[in-house]
């Protein structure tokens, strides 16, 4: 008998904590690492990247928060061709040839604002996310001869699943997607001034997908989660 109501007890202690993480009015801090990747058209290789999410709980199927996403990756190299000419420059220029891939590390953060609705349950709890915030890109200032930096809006959204380890602490997965608005690929282009960017030789230099004023990036974490102070209600 003793046995069933320490059984008993332990189950409700379980239960209390499993819920404490999404008790109203409770914050909650979020580190992530992980990997992302940009449709072709975007000219942007995959890169990794770690990220912070604060989170405020208005009750336990609802918060609102703020992200900050931050990564340092490449330009896909192939998409920008230039040719340089060397020798007499009395023949067009120079009588040489030499056709040179410009590809460039791109510093890339993320900045957002989201809402989040779950489901909580005893260990594992599902999620969706959705927000708005803006994009900073700044590439190699030294290699464009001037300061580049794209600062546009920006729309994420996501799912994902928060696993309970403690009271206070869990590990979360998640799927997000942000995409770009008002993306121009050419400012990746270090030779973008050039008169040189002529290919004529498309069979040997096959140029890229059409550009679009749209980027879509896909990106998958893992983070951990954890509750600071009390989680008991105010």
């Amino acid at each position: 008998m003793r046995r069933f109501f320490s059984a008993c007890a332990l189950l409700a202690v379980a239960s209390s904590a499993a819920q404490a993480q999404w008790q109203p009015k409770a914050f909650s801090i979020t580190t992530r690492i992980g990997g992302q990747t940009s449709e072709r058209a975007s000219s942007l290789d995959p890169s990794a990247l770690i990220g912070v999410d604060t989170e405020y709980s208005l009750n336990k199927w609802f918060a609102v928060g703020t992200s900050v996403d931050v990564a340092r990756g490449n330009t896909v190299r192939e998409d920008f061709v230039t040719r340089l000419r060397y020798g007499l420059a009395s023949t067009g220029g120079g009588d040489s040839l030499y056709y040179q891939y410009l590809g460039q590390a791109v510093d890339r953060v993320h900045l957002s604002a989201f809402g989040t609705a779950r489901i909580p349950g005893k260990r594992v709890t599902p999620f969706i996310m959705g927000g708005v915030g803006s994009y900073f890109l700044a590439l190699d200032p030294q290699l464009n001869g001037r300061n580049t930096k794209i600062n546009e809006l920006m729309y994420t959204g996501g799912a994902g699943l928060s696993i309970r380890l403690t009271e206070k602490a869990g590990i979360q997965f998640d799927a997000r997607f942000s995409q770009y608005q008002n993306f121009n690929r050419d400012l990746l282009n270090p030779a973008r001034d050039r008169a040189e960017q002529a290919t004529p030789f498309p069979e040997d230099f096959p140029p890229p997908p059409a550009a679009k004023n749209t980027a879509l990036n896909t990106m998958f974490t893992l983070g951990f989660r954890y509750v600071p102070g009390s989680t008991g209600q105010n």
